[in-house]
Order: structure tokens, then C-alpha cells, then sequence
């Protein structure tokens, strides 16, 4: 068990090679565009009450998180690496990993984040779509998801409505 974790720890890793930095021509999520949207949530700690109550909001439902594509980055202040929570490109489960390739500095020079509580929503196209500086409910995050062209043609092969209805 432990060796499967370390290899999709290390097949995170590699993908994620050249990922870490934001330079003038591109963002430092460039390699999920397309592929899923992103909520980074900031804060100078983990231990910030704002912070720790959206992450349980944003995880308490994982068919909707997943559902939506979404990955949950979190940046604790400037030098610890960030968290990812979610389903990678492949498939593969990420439950709070943290990589060093994630650099929060850049992360936040990138999205003008200093410090402080911060939540954002990036599209699957790259473009930030949502900036909170309060938590927020995870209900009118999805309500600006589901209302997105693309996840309209996404929603025609939704598997949470199936596993809830096979229940």
C-alpha cells in the first residue's frame, strides 16, 4: 500500500515537472487547463478558522467536488508546499498530498494573493472565474460551475445523479 502510494506520489510529481512556476507567458496551473478546474484556498495557515471550514465544506460532498472536475490546492503561507486534494489527470486519488512542485510563492505572486484568506475559482480554460476574501458557500460555487457552457455538456454524463438513483 505504501509503495502505491509513493508511485502515484512520483507519477504526480513527474507530470507536474515544470509546473511550480509562473513566468511571464503562462500561469502555473498551464498543465490542468482543460483538464480541471481549480479552487486554490489560501491562507497564511492551515490552522486559519476560515480556511479549515471551507476545505470541510468543499470535501464534505466528494461526487459533487468530483464530479465537477475540480482540484483543491491549498497554499499555507509561503514556503511550505501546497495540498492537493482530488482526482489527478489520471485517475489516480490525491488526498492531501503535498508537493514541493506546487510553489506557493508563485502561486501567489501569480494570482496577486499576499496573504491572508483567499478563495478562487479557476476554469478549466485558466481564467479566474470567482475570488472570495470570506468563505463562501460551496452551493453557489457549484450554482457557477453547473452554469458554465462547457460543464452544461459535462452534466449529460453526470454519475452522481446514477449512483444516487441505483441507491
Amino acid at each position: 500500500m505504501r509503495a502505491k502510494a509513493s508511485a502515484i506520489v512520483a507519477g504526480v510529481a513527474i507530470l507536474l515537472s515544470g509546473f511550480g512556476y509562473a513566468d511571464s507567458h503562462g500561469s502555473p496551473l498551464e498543465s490542468l487547463e482543460w483538464e480541471r478546474r481549480v479552487l486554490l484556498l489560501f491562507a497564511d495557515q492551515p490552522a486559519d478558522p476560515w480556511a479549515y471550514r471551507q476545505r470541510l465544506e468543499i470535501l464534505q460532498d466528494r461526487c459533487d467536488f468530483n464530479n465537477r472536475d475540480l482540484i483543491l490546492l491549498e497554499v499555507y503561507g509561503t514556503d511550505a508546499p501546497a495540498r492537493a486534494t482530488g482526482l489527478w489527470l489520471d485517475g489516480s486519488v490525491m488526498e492531501e498530498v503535498s508537493l514541493q512542485t506546487f510553489e506557493n510563492a508563485a502561486l501567489r505572486a501569480f494570482f496577486g494573493v499576499e496573504s491572508g484568506y483567499s478563495l478562487l475559482l479557476v476554469g478549466k480554460d485558466g481564467g479566474e472565474k470567482r475570488r472570495e476574501l470570506l468563505p463562501v458557500s460551496v452551493h453557489k460555487i457549484y450554482a457557477q460551475i453547473d452554469g458554465m457552457p462547457m460543464r452544461q455538456r459535462e452534466m449529460r454524463d453526470d454519475n452522481c445523479a446514477e449512483q444516487t438513483q441505483g441507491s
